[in-house]
Parts: structure tokens; sequence; C-alpha cells
């Protein structure tokens, strides 16, 4: 028996509608444990959906096989759209930021490859910033970059303590912080043969890099390490394992997210840095099994050339035979907070068991499911606004695309 202190409040969340008319009702628990908001959500029925809807076809699409380079997009990493409508690519490619109207016309770019004022690189993202700017960061010592929104270079800086160059940028919030991670584990305790889970300190910083507050220590990702050589002279070789579990962040309702995604439970900090919100989910864990490797060798062999198909699976059968799997698989995939404070949790699809559509679970801002949604098929998602989704397309030649799609919020019926 499993006793709480605390309030108990049971509230039900938003009806979600079935793909052929049925409706489910979702069942979220809430209650208050030492200070901290636990809410407890039941899974939306299989085949549910809710209400909102993603159109069937983008309304801008950015991006050209050949042509006129601005439109020629090679390794996007971020985009984002001003209140104005223009949109920002980050392209790392380039090493640009690339402005576009809000019909996908090419208006600027900004920023260039280098390591001067305004320069960039290894481009990684660009997210909005206070006082009419944006920010974008870089993996030169993590270093971000601040513009007006004409593109005019305002300043740059490391967060943290800029000796440490360990620091991570994980995620940014409109309002002038910055959620940072360093490697904790150090030492001999780093230097294992065998499975490793290393941890991860995450922070919050301000606008001038200066630490506010510490959201502790947290597992980082499963890795094989395998030392070889003699106590003289040795090599250290580190390798990601199938499956890997790993931690996810962002920036959600005023809230800092850092959240392993072992299990399904989503751990939100406030301005402080103290936990004051868990959020769960129903989910089974499931243990990968052989067949589950080889389904991933294929995927991955599936996106060679077919010349290079059989070369592919031999290389990898060799590689994976000896590394061990995760434990089980992770119980969710990316998250993504919106506009208007709801966090999209994107379903883990199991090898050989994908989605053509992503799955994602929606949750309010309190923590409460609303029900599955679906998005278009390959996009990678960047940015959730008040009526769009904002991401990145590939097509089968590899040609890159940043697209709108509108979004409807209809209310649940």
């Amino acid at each position: 028996m499993r006793f709480v202190i605390g309030t108990v409040v049971v509230a039900w969340a938003a009806t979600a509608c079935g793909e052929r008319g049925g409706t489910a009702e979702l069942g979220s628990e809430t209650r208050d444990s030492a200070g901290i908001r636990i809410v407890e959500n039941a899974r939306p029925p299989d085949g549910s959906r809710l209400g909102w809807k993603v159109d069937s076809v983008p309304s801008v699409t950015i991006g050209e096989l050949e042509g006129d380079d601005s439109y020629l997009l090679h390794q996007v990493r971020d985009a984002m759209q001003l209140s104005d409508g223009r949109i920002v690519v980050a392209n790392r490619g380039s090493q640009e930021l690339r402005v576009f109207d809000a019909s996908g016309v090419h208006l600027a770019t900004w920023g260039r490859r280098g390591e001067g004022p305004g320069e960039f690189s290894s481009l990684l993202a660009v997210a909005p910033w206070p006082g009419d700017s944006l920010i974008a960061w870089y993996s030169q010592q993590d270093r971000l970059s601040v513009f007006d929104l004409e593109g005019n270079f305002g300043r740059a800086f490391v967060p943290g303590d800029p000796g440490d160059l360990r620091n991570s940028v994980e995620a940014v919030s409109a309002q002038g912080t910055i959620v940072v991670s360093s490697r904790f584990t150090t030492g001999e305790a780093a230097l294992q043969d065998g499975l490793v889970r290393r941890e991860r300190q995450h922070e919050v910083v301000d606008a001038e890099g200066q630490l506010v507050t510490s959201l502790g220590v947290h597992p980082d990702a499963e890795m094989y390490t395998s030392i070889s050589g003699d106590q003289d002279s040795y090599r250290f070789n580190i390798t990601s394992i199938p499956f890997t579990r790993l931690i996810r962040t962002a920036v959600w309702a005023g809230r800092f997210v850092v959240a392993p995604n072992d299990n399904y439970e989503i751990r939100a900090y406030g301005r402080e840095g103290t936990l004051d919100l868990i959020v769960r989910r129903d989910h089974a864990l499931i243990q990968p099994t052989p067949a589950h490797r080889d389904a991933y060798i294929e995927r991955r062999v599936a996106a060679r050339p077919p010349e290079e198909q059989a070369e592919r699976r031999r290389t990898l059968r060799e590689r994976l035979a000896d590394l061990p799997m995760a434990e089980t698989f992770p119980a969710f995939d990316e998250i993504v907070a919106d506009a208007l404070g709801h966090l999209w949790v994107r379903e883990y699809d199991l090898p050989g068991e994908e989605r053509t559509k992503p799955l994602w679970t929606l949750f309010d801002p309190e923590g409460r499911v609303l029900g599955f949604v679906e998005t278009p098929p390959g996009l990678r998602i960047h940015e959730i606004g008040e009526s769009h989704i904002l991401g990145r397309a590939t097509d089968s030649l590899g040609v890159e695309y940043v697209q709108v799609w509108p979004l409807n919020r209809a209310p649940p019926n």
C-alpha cells in the first residue's frame, strides 16, 4: 500500500477525438507531495486523436534543388519565425542566418563563416531574445551571439566560466535565461571499461552568462567504452549503443525541463531551480531484442545507395555484434514546448514499427494530458507557434526545405 501525504485532486482532461468519431475520457490525477505537484496521466487510447489538425500541405516552402544560393539549404539546424512573420533559418552548411519573408522570399543573410564578431563556426541554433533581438549559438566554446531584428551584431558571450569549455547550451528562454550542461563525472570514474552512464550538471545562467541557479545532476546518454594499450600509452574509445537513453531539455511555461527518457516522467524546475512539477504518463517499458537490432540495422542500410547497402549491412553487424543494447527502449523521444505553453512529447518508434506520421502526446500548461496529435511525415520540428508548425524536411534527393504548416487548435469535442 502506498501512503501519500498532501492534497489529492482528481481532474479530467479534455476529451480525445477518435479517428472514427468515437470519444474517450482521459484521466489526470494531481497531488501535492512536499511542495511538488505530481500529475499522473492515463495514456490516450490507441487510435484516438485530439481535435487539433495540421494542414495536409505546407503554406510556405523554402528551398530549391538548384538556383539562387540563398535558397540552397544545407545542414539546416534550426529555424524560427519573428513576430512580423519573417523566417530566420540557421544554415550550418554556410554558417549563416538566412532571413525570408512570410511567403518564403529571401530578404537578407546575417553572419558568415569565421571566428570574428557576428561570424559563426558550427552554427547550432537560433532563438528569440529579450529587447527585440535574437540569439544564435555555435560550438566555438558554445559561444552565443546577439543580433537585433535587422541583423546588426550586438555582442557575444560564453555562458558560465569562460575558462570552462565543458558547458553546452541546451535551451534558451525568450526572457533571457539559458540552460547549460557540463560533464559532471571526472577523473578515474570517467575511465571505465564497458557500459557507462556518466552524469551531467545542469544550470541556468542569465543574459550575461552568469550563474542563476543549479538544476542538479542528471544521467547522461549511455555509452560503451573500451580502453586499449598500457598504463603509459592507452587509447580511450567511446561508442554509442543502440537505443540509448538520454536527457531531453526544454523551457516550458516558465519552467525548465530536464528529463532523462528512461521512464515516462517529465521533471520541471522553477526559476529558483527547485523541482516543482512532475508529469507522468502511463507507459509500458519494452526490452530490446536481437530482432529489434536487426531492424535498426536495416533502417540505417536503407538510407544508403543500393550499391553500398551490402557492405554497410556487414559493417554494422560486425560493429554492433559485441555492443550491449539499452536495458529498455526510451520511454519517449523528443519534446517541444509551444508558444501557448503546451508540451508536445513525441512517441518513441520501435525499430521495424515506425509510424508514417510522428505521434505526439500533448499536455496542457499544468501537465494534464489532452490527447494524441500527428505531425507531417519527415518533418523535423523546430518551432510550434500559436497557429503554425515550422520545421525542416528532406526529399528523396537529399534536398532540404524549411516549411510552415498551418495548425488549427480546434477545441476538442
